[in-house]
């Protein structure tokens, strides 16, 4: 199971993307809010990999420091898994975001075992997912199904996230 460290967002902006969850769920099309573990949460992947060392939450907390910082939650972005569709909302990467990551990877990264390639300075998409495994026909009627105005909100937090045993780590910002 995937370990991650995230960007976690304040709770109008969670809320807005839990609504595009719920709206997927009612229309019958995979969302990102059916995983039911209690530490699901709209989220911005700064690292991932099949496991993450405890170490890293005292690079988490320093990070943190930096928080909160202006996120803005933009427009549709589709990334191919096979036959099949992830839907996500781009973030915009401004230059808090950008910094943030490169010190998550620079001061974290070694703590990540077999990080995963899309999370590398250069090739990172920063994005919050909203369904997974959609079929062309069900990426369609999500796109349609959806509102697509920016979000404009902040980085709240950030946690370390444990697949393995759906728990998580969470370092609030200073002003949290």
């Amino acid at each position: 199971m995937a370990h991650s460290i995230e960007i976690l967002l304040d709770s109008d902006t969670d809320s807005a993307i839990r609504d595009q969850w719920t709206a997927l769920e009612h229309a019958g099309l995979p969302s990102a809010g059916r995983v039911r573990a209690h530490t699901n949460r709209p989220h911005c992947t700064l690292l991932a990999g099949t496991a993450i060392s405890a170490a890293a939450d005292a690079v988490l907390a320093t990070t943190a420091q930096r928080l909160p910082f202006a996120l803005r939650v933009g427009g549709a972005v589709v990334f191919p898994a096979g036959r099949k569709f992830t839907l996500a909302r781009a973030v915009v990467p401004s230059t808090e975001l950008l910094s943030t990551h490169a010190t998550m990877f620079r001061s974290a990264g070694d703590h990540v075992d077999e990080l995963a390639a899309h999370c590398r300075p250069g090739q990172w998409s920063p994005h919050v997912t909203l369904g997974l495994r959609l079929t062309a026909d069900q990426l369609k009627a999500a796109m349609d199904l959806l509102t697509w105005e920016t979000l404009v909100g902040r980085a709240s937090a950030l946690r370390r996230w444990d697949g393995d045993a759906k728990a998580d780590v969470v370092v609030a910002g200073r002003a949290c």
